[in-house]
Order: structure tokens, then sequence, then C-alpha cells
């Protein structure tokens, strides 16, 4: 089965189950990712839907209470296991190998049993970080990657470029803004300057040089956008003088761009694959760069490329001989990482037969001799011992994991692949528990080491621990007794941590949301306080639900009138909307509230009384009213209400998105027009925007009516603004439009200017939202020109579900 794979709000594209399995064993997925395949009723989070599948995995069973150990209960299961053995190894499978996947089963039943191989896990989790005065972390590598960042694309630039006076100082402002050598990060995509600087130098016919070509393309918002800028640089660099490596980094991005599947990849594969050869002879890649390659071929942006090609890429590094044998040695055993995969499947355990199995072990065994090898000869380097942990989450236990951990963070003491990959051996569908997930977090929490990321991975801890319940998006666990003490040490930490300053705001907007979700609003409040109740709205996004508002009702808590906000609040959480609307028209007549505390109430009126007139089923107007915008929130674009009652909006770089607080339901129709006041060119877009409409969280849908170089003239239904869509050509008018949208049942209907367009069609993909908090609003991309939409007499009704 095939799912879709939505990654960091990104589409990524659609991969088998098996694909899916191998990347997520290889720690190229962290699990928090969304999936979505035929057949489901929503997006869920990846773990979730792998778990399964993950050999001896058996779904996570709910906290239970530890209690006295029962000798029968765990001798009769541990005999029934014994039985099956039996059976298994009479069909030829080897037993230790068997008996490897069904650990998990045995280890769970003795959780329950309190028997040792829970304890085990809490010992190995509780086991303190190893350290040295020779443990590096990740500011101490980072100098060596920026060196050689700098050399293959700002020097490639200014040796062999084509360095057109007219555009050459933003070429190389816009290179070195990318790279980012002020603090050696990643390279730095999407900010407002790297856009503008993009947007500048692809459109001006001076520049044809392919590397600053291929910076614009990779930091193009719009997908359409950036394949043309990808595609101009793969035409130009053939008549370049630029070195093979940069010519393979823009092949692999251009391919990325595609899903699996695709005509295009072959062709592109194949030249990526010849660039590579190339770059491992002209010089590009030299020995000392075998580190940062195999990060790119292993776990970063080229793993997707290596999966695909990893039969024939390690004999490229071979043919260099004893100075890169390291890298050979590293990819062999990634390659046989992926080989094991293939040979086991992605079915659940009970599923896989001998061949299976036998194909699983044997994979596995040649790539522990090749990591194995590879860390005997290069013990500085991480990732050999790293890629060990996730062999011996196959074919071994939690102590070589732990061993192997062990080693890894003793080279880096923050080195993330190690971290994700040791905490996913501690869930319970491998070889731990609850207990043991938490107390791993808490061990790194312990080490206060807060000048890094080390601290943080109790919060990735808790997140696994949601993970493993299958909370829905929104709902969490921050509150509970044994986790919130550690959350606030962690919060406080980090903004006490003097090398954390410049993270300062961000760590307090964090640390407010997670206490509001705790239920601990005076801590929230300081926190806010802190900020000037200015938090960056960035914080605000990804935790699953509509936070917008929060501000206004960590304030309306903590005041004076708090009691009552809560009781109000309990029973608009409860779906009693007479009831909250009845506390809050009392409340606004209260003499002892704040401005933010008035705010609140006044946002809450509105949007109570819009949800009151929906029950009845009649047609609302559905457009913020004055200038102050109450109830609504914009998430993207600048937005100008008219005395008419229109509203116009402008998109930014993003498009235009806002969206109603009012919880409309996902039984719906609205209808409408909208207007193109102004468009830079002959494109726009406008439409509607579903579910929890936060631009890089992946809980919502679109609807869109478009017009562009490379669809024509479109409408279309979405996740997202991605290109998974149902769409059919219209014929739009240049200047006003009309619309009517209907949702209902989970099937979509519309038509644009009175001709009917979809018809109870099923959408291309579920999306995981909170059906009681389903919010609606206009929105559409931007095709990477200037417009201004001018929506008109939007209306809603709320339908029934039949």
């Amino acid at each position: 089965m095939n799912y879709h794979l939505s990654q960091h709000g990104q589409d990524v594209g659609v991969f088998p189950l098996e694909e899916l399995c191998r990347r997520r064993l290889a720690g190229e997925l962290t699990g928090t990712e969304f999936v979505w395949g035929e057949g489901m009723d929503e997006w869920e989070r990846l773990d979730a839907v792998l778990h399964p599948e993950m050999p001896g995995a058996v779904p996570a069973p709910p906290p239970i209470p530890k209690r006295k150990s029962n000798h029968l209960l765990a001798l009769g299961i541990t005999a029934g296991v014994l039985l099956i053995l039996a059976v298994l190894v009479s069909a030829g499978i080897v037993a230790m190998r068997v008996l490897n996947r069904l650990r998990p089963v045995l280890r769970q039943a003795s959780s329950r049993s309190g028997g040792d191989d829970g304890e085990l896990a809490l010992t190995l989790a509780r086991k303190p970080i190893p350290s040295t005065t020779n443990t590096l972390m990740a500011a101490d590598v980072l100098p060596r990657a920026r060196e050689f960042r700098i050399r293959q694309y700002l020097e490639g630039y200014e040796k062999r470029g084509e360095r057109n006076p007219s555009c050459d100082a933003e070429a190389v402002e816009l290179i070195r803004r990318w790279i980012d050598p002020s603090d050696g990060s990643a390279m730095e995509t999407n900010s407002a300057s790297l856009l503008v600087l993009s947007d500048r130098l692809s459109t001006n016919p001076a520049c044809t040089d392919p590397l600053v070509l291929t910076v614009a393309g990779v930091n193009a918002v719009e997908l359409h956008e950036s394949v043309h800028r990808l595609e101009r640089a793969a035409r130009e660099f053939p008549h370049s003088r630029h070195k093979a490596y940069p010519k393979f980094y823009a092949t692999v991005m251009l391919a990325s761009k595609f899903r699996a599947g695709s005509a295009r990849l072959p062709a592109l594969d194949a030249s990526a694959r010849q660039f590579l050869r190339d770059a491992l002879k002209d010089g590009s890649i030299l020995p000392e760069d075998q580190a940062e390659l195999a990060d790119v071929l292993v776990l970063g942006w080229g793993s997707a490329f290596f999966a695909r090609n990893a039969a024939v890429i390690p004999s490229y590094v071979q043919a260099g001989g004893k100075p890169f044998r390291w890298l050979a040695l590293v990819l062999d055993g990634e390659h046989e990482i992926n080989e094991a995969w293939k040979s086991r499947g992605g079915g659940y355990a009970n599923t896989v037969g001998p061949e299976g199995w036998k194909g699983f072990a044997e994979h596995l065994s040649m790539a522990r001799q090749s990591y194995i090898k590879a860390w005997e000869l290069r013990p500085d380097l991480p990732l050999a011992p790293c890629r060990m942990i996730r062999v011996s989450l196959g074919d071994s236990g939690l102590q070589e994991m732990r061993m192997w951990f062990d080693r890894t963070v003793a080279i880096q003491m923050d080195y993330p692949r190690a971290w994700s990959d040791l905490r996913w051996g501690f869930r319970p569908r491998w070889h731990g528990d609850y207990d043991a997930m938490l107390a791993l977090g808490i061990t790194a929490l312990n080490t206060r080491r807060f000048d890094t990321v080390v601290p943080r991975r109790f919060f990735d801890s808790v997140s696994d621990l949601e993970s493993e319940l299958k909370l829905p998006a929104g709902q969490h666990i921050y509150g509970r007794a044994d986790i919130w003490p550690h959350l606030q040490e962690m919060y406080e930490g980090y903004i006490a941590e003097v090398s954390e300053g410049p993270t300062h705001e961000a760590w307090r907007a964090s640390y407010a949301v997670v206490a509001y979700f705790a239920g601990k609003y005076d801590v929230a409040r300081r926190q806010l306080e802190a900020l000037n109740w200015q938090p960056p709205p960035q914080g605000f996004a990804g935790w699953g639900r509509d936070l917008s508002l929060m501000p206004l009702e960590v304030a309306a808590r903590t005041s004076p009138v708090g009691e009552q906000i809560g009781n109000a609040e309990s029973r608009r959480t409860s779906g009693n909307i007479d009831a909250a609307l009845r506390l809050y028209t009392e409340l606004a007549a209260a003499t002892n509230t704040d401005e933010r505390t008035r705010a609140f109430i006044q946002d809450r009126l509105f949007t109570l009384d819009t949800e009151r007139r929906l029950k009845t089923g009649e047609w609302v107007d559905f457009l913020p009213v004055g200038e102050d915008l109450r109830g609504w929130h914009i998430e993207r674009g600048r937005c100008k209400w008219l005395p008419d009652g229109a509203l116009e909006v402008q998109s930014d770089e993003g498009g235009h998105l806002l969206y109603s607080r009012v919880r409309v339901g996902t039984d719906f129709e609205v209808r409408g027009t909208f207007e193109v006041v102004q468009s830079s060119s002959k494109a726009f877009q406008a439409g509607l925007v579903m579910g929890t409409p936060q631009y890089d969280f992946p809980g919502w849908y679109a609807f869109r009516m478009k017009r562009n170089a490379d669809e024509g003239d479109v409408a279309s239904f979405s996740h997202r603004w991605t290109t998974r869509q149902i769409r059919t050509p219209v014929a739009l008018n240049s200047e006003t439009n009309s619309f009517q949208f209907r949702f209902q049942n989970g099937l979509v209907s519309a038509s644009v200017d009175d001709k009917q367009i979809f018809t109870e069609v099923t959408p291309p993909e579920g999306t995981s939202i909170h059906t009681n908090e389903f919010l609606l609003g206009p929105g559409a991309l931007n095709d990477m020109n200037d417009t201004v939409i001018r929506y008109r007499n939007v209306q809603v009704r709320k339908l029934t579900s039949h």
C-alpha cells in the first residue's frame, strides 16, 4: 500500500509502506511526520501507522499501574512463545533471529507482571550520558561543514561563475545568505531576504549562472517556479566551468520535486549518478570531505537519491581507493540496511516468511560488518557507530543499542540521529516501555548542557510518548505530574543559559504554549509578560490547535474573573454554546476586567454568536467586520476591511491565508464572489482554507480557483496548497467570479460562475483535524506575483450529516 508523506508541512511524495519502514528504521524520518493512505479517515502520525508493521511490533498497551509479579502469568506467556519458537525453528528459521523478533512480546508481558526486562530498559535509560574532555558538540563540527559549503558554492561561483557585473554583487550576497557563514547553520531557506534576492536574480536576464539559479530555485516558495529555476540551471550547467558537485546538488534537488514513480526520476537519477562520479574525480570531493558526503547521502538531502541508487553508488566511491575507504564502508553498510528491509517487507511480523527473515538477518549482518570496520577505521566520526544503533535495533537488543549510542555521543554528545534512534528502541513496540521512554528524556535533561540541544531531548521523549498513546493532534500530556516539573526544569534551564540569549524569546513563547496546554496559566502569563505580551508568531504554529487567541485567553484566565472565564470555556468546549454565550454576556458587563480580558470576551462573544446562528442552518455572513477584524486570525498576507463589507487581501510571498475562530464543523456550504483587483502578471488565485489552516501544519484542505501559466484556468480541492489535488478546467473571468462550495459527509461539491465542477467527489486524501474546531476562511497560494484579491458577499451555512 502507498502512503502520502507530509514532512515539516511540505508535500514530500507518495511511498510504499516498505520504503517508509526503511526510512524510519534508518532514521531518515522521525516518526512525527504525517501520512495518509487509501482507506484512512484522516492523516495520522507516521509512527502511529508504522507500529504494527515494524519487526516484532505489537500495539502499545495503555499505561498500567505497577503491581506485584505474577509468575504464573509470565511463565504461561513464556511457554506459549517457546512453543511458537519450536514451530518456527522446524520451518527452518534460525531460532535466535526469531527470538529477537518476539522479544517485544515477552517484554510487554514481563512489564505487565513486573518482570526483569522492564527493569533492564529502565536501568539502561537512566545510565548517565558519557562525556570526556574530547567530546565534541555540534558547534565544534559546524566550521568543517561551513567550509565545505563555502568551497563548493561561494568559492565555486567566485572562481568559475558567469559573473555579470550587473548582478554579481547580489549573486554573492544570495549565496552568502544561503550558506549563512555567520553561525554555520544548515543552508537557510525561505527567509525574507533570500526570497527577495532569489526572485530578483531569477528574473534578471543578465543572471544566467547555473549555480546562482540553483540557489534561487531551492529558495522559491512556489513549486512550479522552483522547478523552472532548477530546470534552467540544469540546461546552463553543461555550458559552464563549474565543477561536478554543484551540478550533482542541483540535479538531486530537481529530482526531489517529483513524486516517487515519476517518469522524470530515472533520467534525473542517471545524470546525478554521473555528476557524483565526476565529483569524486575532478576535485569537488576530497578525502577530507568524506564525512560531509556521507551525511548528505545517508542522513541529508541526498538520502532519497541514495536509496534509489544504493546498489551502484558504493562502487563509485570504492574506485577512489584507500583514501575513500571509510566512505565506501559507510555506504556499503547503508545499502545493506536498505536491502534488509526489502527482504523483510513491510507487513506485520507474523506475516514475514522464512526467506524474508533469512534475507533480513543476512543483510543486517553484512551491514554490521561494514559499519564496525568503518568505526574502527575512523573512531573520531560519529556516523558509523550511530548507524550501528539501527543495526542493533533489528538484530540484537537494547543493551547493544545503548553501547553504540554511548560510543556515538562520546564522540559528539548532541549528535541528533543517535538520540532519535535510541529513543525509538525504548518504545514498547521494540525493547522498552513507557517508563523507560520518559526516563531516557530525564537522563538527557540531567546533563544540564543547556548550551546544546541535549536537554531538549526530554521534550522529544514526551512527544514520543504522546505518539505511542495515539493522542490526536492538538492534545498533549504536558500537565502530568511526572512530566510537568521536568518541562519546567528544561525551559527555565534554557532561558537562564547565557549562550541561548538570541533564542530566549522563542524558548519563552514555547514555554507559554506548553504551560497553557498543561493548565498552568500562571506560568504561561509570566512568560508572556516577559515577552511584553508580544510572542514571536512562529512559536504558536505546529501545535495542532489554533492558538491565535491564546495570550488573551491566558490573560483572562489569570484575571480577577478567571474562575468565571474557566466556567464559560468549559461550556464552550463541551458544545453548550447558549450557556457559554450567556456567561460571556455577563462577563462583558463586569467592571473588574483589564483590556486583554475584555478583548478576549468580545472575541468569544462574536464567535459564539456566529456559532449560535449557524446552528439554525441559516446563511450567515462570513467575512471580518470592522477594522479590528474581530474573531479572525491573519496567518499570511495583509488584509483590509472595506466599509461596504468586502475584504481586500494582498498576498505576500506565500499567498494569503486567514481564518475565522468560529467552529464551523465538517458539514457546511459557502457562497460568495472574488474580484481580481491587481496582479503583476496574468496569474491569480482565490479560494478557501478549512480545518486547522496553519501554513506549516498538515491538518487542512484548500479549495482554489486559479489561473497560471502551468495549469491554465482550473479549480482544485487539495490537501493544503499541494499537488495532491482533484482539479478540473474552468473558464475564469479576469475580473469577477462567483463560487459555491459544499463539504458534506466528507465529500466535495462546488460550482464556479454557476457551472458545476465537482459533485460529491472524494477528496484526494484525508487530514488530521479536530472536528470540534474545524475552522474556515479565505486563502490561496501566490504564483510568484503581486496580487490583490477582494472577497465579497461570502456567506456560510451549516449542514447536517447523513
